[in-house]
This record gives structure tokens, sequence and C-alpha cells, in this order.
């Protein structure tokens, strides 16, 4: 590792180049303007020894400027590291004075990151005991806190023992993806699905499913009040189909609208970035104060 620091090629910042650039002219001006004062020196009936000559070039040559930007660079690493911002190098510390537009993760950045489970809403015609118990087994293989918050509430609200992946022979386990945005399991003849709104959708209607009517709606109610609406479905004997939604609730963390005001003011636009439906994306967004919002985000995404 020592080896390869030592080895690595660190890329000049655009104000070094400028600098090396603008020290390399001077130089050559400086050598000219030396290089030219014995002839006047003679016209004039003076002569200058080698050594008041070398002594002028040294003295003219901007060697100063050059170690000043080091001092410089360091001097705003400091100054950001007083307002809690680590800098890695000085050609970031120059970059952020280019800065027009602020990226921001939602979870974790403007909200708490603790998102949890607070209700199984189900749909008509499903009570909420198969939510809870379809949301259950969905999420035991989901180490996420969401995940485990949704097994922690059907233990605690619904009575259900909280099961393990083990005592479920033969399960099939799928995992979450930002590709499906959705997780479940294949287990006793059923398929279990939990996930994005879109994606639980679209999986119930490839299989000639049903979607309940007010599937939607209730997602959508949940999404308007700044909440994560995450559909169950299954495939069993009957078909597939919704059963019902599982609320995540969220919390914006304290002063972040301020936050964004000062930013606003210093003319850096605030941009938030999140894999949640546009409805919920847009609650926060207006409550948290960010100028902008991209939802459904996924690795792939492309945003202009």
């Amino acid at each position: 590792m020592i080896n390869l620091v030592e080895g690595a090629a660190r890329q000049k910042t655009p104000n070094e180049i400028a600098l090396n650039i603008l020290l390399a002219s001077l130089t050559i001006v400086f050598l000219l303007a030396v290089a030219t004062l014995p002839p006047f020196a003679a016209h004039a009936g003076t002569h200058l020894t080698m050594v008041v000559l070398v002594a002028l070039l040294v003295c003219l040559i901007p060697t100063t400027i050059g170690a000043l930007l080091s001092a410089i660079g360091i001097a705003g690493m400091d100054r950001l590291v007083q307002r809690n911002v680590l800098a890695m190098s000085g050609r970031a510390v120059e970059a952020a004075g280019d800065v027009s537009t602020l990226l921001l993760d939602k979870t974790g950045t403007i909200t708490l990151g603790n998102r949890r489970a607070a209700e199984f809403v189900p749909v008509r015609g499903t009570t909420r005991a198969e939510v809870a118990d379809a949301a259950q087994l969905s999420s035991l293989a989901d180490e996420t806190p969401e995940g485990r918050s949704v097994v922690v509430l059907a233990k605690e609200r619904y009575g259900l023992r909280e099961r393990h992946r083990g005592e479920l022979a033969g399960a099939e386990w799928i995992a979450f993806t930002a590709q499906t945005r959705m997780s479940g399991v294949d287990v006793d003849g059923r398929k279990i699905r939990k996930g994005a709104a879109g994606s639980v959708i679209a999986w119930v209607e490839e299989r000639g499913g049903r979607v309940a009517d007010d599937a939607d709606e209730i997602a959508s109610r949940i999404s308007e009040a700044g909440g994560t609406p995450l559909l169950v479905a299954v495939e069993d004997a009957e078909g597939a189909r919704i059963l019902g939604v599982v609320h995540l609730k969220d919390v914006v963390k304290d002063g972040m609208r301020e936050r964004f005001e000062e930013l606003r003011r210093m003319g850096i636009r605030t941009v938030m970035i999140t894999g949640d439906n546009p409805l919920t994306a847009k609650a926060i967004a207006q409550e948290a104060g960010v100028d902008d919002f991209l939802a459904e985000a996924t690795p792939r995404t492309r945003w202009r």
C-alpha cells in the first residue's frame, strides 16, 4: 500500500496548472531581461559582474508564489474542517467553489434513515392478519431496518411468532435488488412478494392476477402523507392478487429547511434523490425544502 501511495500520480488542480504556466512565462521574461542587461550596462559605461546578474535573477524568479500555493490549499482545508466538512485534497477545495447543484440522498441524509413499519393496511376482501403474515414471511430474509421492523410489527401488534429462515424447509428466498425493487419467498405452494407498488403490481399482472381497485388508492394516500407504501402480494391456488400495503414512516431531520435556505442564498441548487415513488418523494421534498427531486432512482438511472 505504501508503494502504491508513493507511486501514485496526483492530478494537478486547474489553479496549479494555471500557476505553472504563469511561473514559466515570468521566468522566461526575467531571463530575457537579465540577459539584455550586460549590453545596456556596457553601452552606459558600467560593468555588471556575473555575481550581480545571478543575484538579480534569483531575486526576480517568482518561486515564492509557487511555495504559497500549498499553504493556501492547507488554509482552505482547515476552514472547511472548522465547519465539519472533510476535504480530501486541494483539488476538492477548488472544485467546491464551482459547485452550483448539490445532489443529496434522501434516506440518512435528509431524513433520519430509520424508516419503520407503522401499519398494515389490507385491501377489500383481505384481513390485516393475512397481510401481516405475508409481510412477515417476505421480510425474514430482509436484514435492513425496514425489513426487521415489519417482522417486529407483525409480532407485537398481531401476535405472530417471529419465525426464522431455518424453520421453513424448502423455502426459496428472493433477495431485493435495485432492478426488481421487491423481495419475497416461495414456500408451501405460495409465492409472496413485497416491494414498490409499480413492481408488485407488474408482478401480479404478469401472472394474470387481479389488482384490487383500492390498492393504488391506499398507496397514494400513504405517499401523499409522506410515508412509503410497500405492496404485499401472493400467488397461490386462488391466483395472484394484492393482499395489502405496508406503511413505512420516515422523519425529516431537524433544521434541514433552514440549511437548504442558506444554500439557496449561496446560489446552490439542491436536488433530493430517492428510490421512493413520486408522491412520497414530492411530500418529503416539500417538507425538507429542496429545490427539486428525482424519484424512483436506481443505480442505472440517468438524470439531466
